[in-house]
């Protein structure tokens, strides 16, 4: 059976990364005001790389699934393959919800399938936690364990190296000068670090009083018509979509047509300024529940025209639909959504209320 732990520098990575990138499109996570962004390597900014940290910002479906994209028209597909660095467990186990939605239905979407198969997720565990984690209370764990192809676990000045499928073995293979052998204490070592971030989590979930999945279960159904509780929480909504950019398992998008004046950058799904042309393309990008159309059909009637109604609907699909059909909680704890709603919205706070039968929203600062 081959070796699937490795060992490998920091600066023999980056020269690999250097090297893959020859061929491929490199992302790697960058640090900047103490969070964590997505960006293509750069060996000039390598002293701003940080692989283990948080999830960053941006939730990985921005690579698989990109926010703006071109589905009918001359394609913009960069055929040149995707590889993601540092990407954490809370975006990985999307992957269960992304996966089911877009390729294990009746129809398989060819734009989702294509960004899948082209994408090579080299995974990296978290070496700190911050208060609006919670993953373990949604059986995570800040560590993946499941959907890369190659893990990084930091070890000061190197890297423990997973190996985690074909793909992943491929780049070992073709780069075997970099990888060295596991020397003795290096797992324990990993072991130790994964154990520390849990209790960091363990402890932001013991302050916040955050429910775990035993209990929130058939909470929403049991409280679905407790209108007071849903106008209370939405009291502060502002309809700004945030929590479910940001969310690595939300899915919806709706579909526009426009002239190729509007163009559809390849390597991130962005609008890019470009030479008017008379074509017309046709496009999707993500849409938001929260949004007061999102429902609103040709006729002008809308099944969920109350405010209070649509972020209802948003706690039933995580926490009622999906574990109903895919035995999948459709939240990872990543805590995107209560860092970017500016209308302090906490989805801990929300369940909470919804265990306890009690839900007075906390005031608003």
């Amino acid at each position: 059976m081959p070796n699937s732990l490795y060992a490998i520098t920091k600066s023999d990575l980056f020269d690999l990364f250097s090297r893959v990138a020859r061929t491929s499109r490199v992302f790697v996570p960058y640090k900047y005001n103490d969070k964590f962004y997505f960006d293509k390597f750069n060996p000039a900014k390598e002293d701003t790389i940080e692989l283990g940290g948080i999830r960053q910002n941006e939730p990985l479906k921005s690579f698989i699934n990109p926010a703006r994209e071109k589905i009918i028209g001359e394609s913009t597909q960069d055929p040149r393959a995707v590889i993601v660095a540092g990407v954490k467990a809370c975006d990985l186990s999307s992957f269960i919800l992304q996966d089911f939605v877009f390729m294990k239905g009746g129809y398989i979407d060819p734009f989702y399938a294509f960004h899948r198969n082209n994408t090579l997720i080299i995974s990296s565990d978290c070496t700190f936690a911050k208060e609006t984690c919670f993953c373990l209370a949604m059986d995570g764990r800040p560590y993946p364990a499941v959907y890369f192809d190659i893990n990084l676990s930091s070890l000061g000045n190197k890297f423990l190296v997973e190996v985690g499928s074909d793909r992943g073995r491929s780049i070992i293979n073709s780069y075997k000068t970099f990888f060295k052998d596991v020397k003795n204490g290096d797992l324990n070592k990993r072991d130790e670090a994964r154990e520390n971030v849990c209790d960091q989590v363990r402890g932001f979930i013991k302050k916040i009083g955050t429910p775990g999945t035993s209990e929130i279960k058939g909470t929403v159904k049991k409280h679905y018509d407790n209108l007071m509780m849903w106008q209370d929480h939405s009291s502060t909504c502002v309809e700004c979509g945030a929590c479910n950019l940001v969310c690595p398992t939300c899915h919806c998008f709706q579909l526009f047509d426009a002239s190729t004046s509007l163009s559809i950058n390849p390597e991130h799904g962005r609008r890019v300024d470009e030479k008017p042309q008379e074509k017309r393309v046709r496009g999707r990008v993500w849409d938001s529940c929260l949004y007061e159309t999102f429902a609103k059909v040709a006729g002008g009637a809308n099944p969920r025209r109350h405010l209070y109604e649509r972020l209802r609907n948003r706690f039933d699909k995580k926490f009622a639909f999906f574990p109903e059909i895919l035995n999948y909680f459709a939240c990872t704890g990543c805590g995107r959504c209560i860092d970017a709603c500016p209308g302090d919205i906490d989805l801990r706070e929300v369940l909470k209320g919804l265990v306890r039968g009690s839900w007075k929203k906390p005031p608003h600062d």
